[in-house]
């Protein structure tokens, strides 16, 4: 039945392109979010300055070139859009979908709220795609977010309209108010294993919240460098949340105060919220790594409680039920599925939502 239904599509796409052309337009000139600093990137859509290239570790470097919670705003009258977008590395993983590891995800706001549009799924064996998010539109003006890939680089993004159709920024009272949420953390912040990049925790969050979210998630490298901290305490945040605890082990924890102690330098009031170990599904009968995890939970109660006698702006959330406890939420025991990111965003939410209120 599936098969039957594609040269359908087909005849439809065939048929439209008929009345008009496609032009490409740069993405990079619009609005970008989602970044510690627009300055000094070597591609537009990194998460470092070129400045800690040969100061930070290599593998640190090499995943902030991932461009996980940057997204584009615009807004067009198209009635389809699609894009043309180059990666670095053309990643590929056993459990993520390519959508999520070098796709890109499109977002229109109806109202108060973003609603999920269509993702631009990458080919096979190259590193610049084209696909189509969306056809036969009613070709009213509409403000859209275009999520950039979780686990590659993006070098290069176009977005494509028809060609006597209108492009340009976002409305200016479109934009998020306030102060961003910076979040430092692991895979799991980065967005593993999220099927599209709408679907990390901070992006489904940012959206929730009308606010940007600033995604500091290193694959496997979640481990409190302190170059990472001085970078985070240059941004005027609302809220700073540490997310790490996936990557350290309990001694490694002993970093965690100095990591603090250098947001508290520039910023003495900003809320900071601790995320605990999620519960990972494996833990349940891999009792080695029960014993690690609870470990480890308890090492960071004991600096949390040390640090809140004296910072009433330190904020603590366990994370034992963060993704429920019917096992069904990750990929691989450990990375989070759609389903994990939803149940996780929605955890934090109320909490989160209390502590930025607070700041404004």
């Amino acid at each position: 039945m599936l098969l039957g239904f594609l040269p359908v599509q087909a005849q439809t796409h065939a048929s439209a392109s008929a009345n008009d052309t496609i032009r490409y337009v740069d993405a990079s000139q619009f609005q970008i979010i989602g970044q510690i600093t627009r300055q000094g990137l070597e591609s537009p859509y990194d998460r470092l300055p070129a400045y800690l290239k040969d100061s930070i570790r290599k593998e640190l470097w090499d995943l902030g070139k991932n461009s996980s919670g940057v997204a584009v705003r615009f807004r067009t009258d198209s009635k389809r859009i699609t894009a043309r977008w180059e990666v670095l590395n053309n990643m590929w993983m056993n459990h993520m979908t390519p959508v999520g590891i070098k796709g890109l995800d499109l977002y229109t706001l109806e109202g108060n709220r973003w609603i999920f549009v269509g993702s631009a799924r990458p080919g096979h064996g190259k590193a610049v795609f084209t696909s189509r998010f969306i056809d036969n539109m009613d070709g009213q003006m509409r403000e859209y977010m275009l999520y950039m890939p979780l686990y590659d680089c993006a070098t290069k993004v176009e977005i494509g309209v028809y060609s006597r159709s209108k492009i340009s920024g976002p409305a200016p009272n479109v934009y998020f108010p306030g102060k961003p949420v910076v979040v430092y953390g692991t895979s799991i912040t980065q967005g593993g294993c999220a099927n599209r990049p709408g679907m990390s925790y901070t992006s489904i969050l940012s959206r929730k919240m009308n606010r940007e979210f600033i995604n500091l998630g290193f694959s496997g490298n979640g481990r409190l460098d302190y170059e990472i901290a001085r970078l985070m305490a240059e941004k005027d945040a609302s809220c700073f949340i540490l997310d790490n605890m996936a990557n350290c082990t309990a001694p490694m924890l002993d970093r965690l105060e100095g990591f603090i102690k250098i947001l508290r330098e520039k910023h003495p009031e900003t809320p900071i919220l601790l995320l605990g170990n999620a519960r990972y599904t494996f833990t349940r009968f891999n009792t080695v790594s029960a014993k690690e995890v609870a470990e480890k939970d308890n090492r960071l109660s004991e600096i949390y409680n040390k640090l809140r006698r004296t910072d009433k702006n330190l904020y603590y959330m366990s994370a034992q039920d963060l993704i429920g406890n019917d096992e069904e939420a990750t990929v691989d025991g450990t990375h989070f599925t759609d389903l994990g990111f939803i149940r996780m965003s929605d955890a934090i939410y109320p909490l989160l939502d209390k502590i930025v209120r607070k700041t404004e």
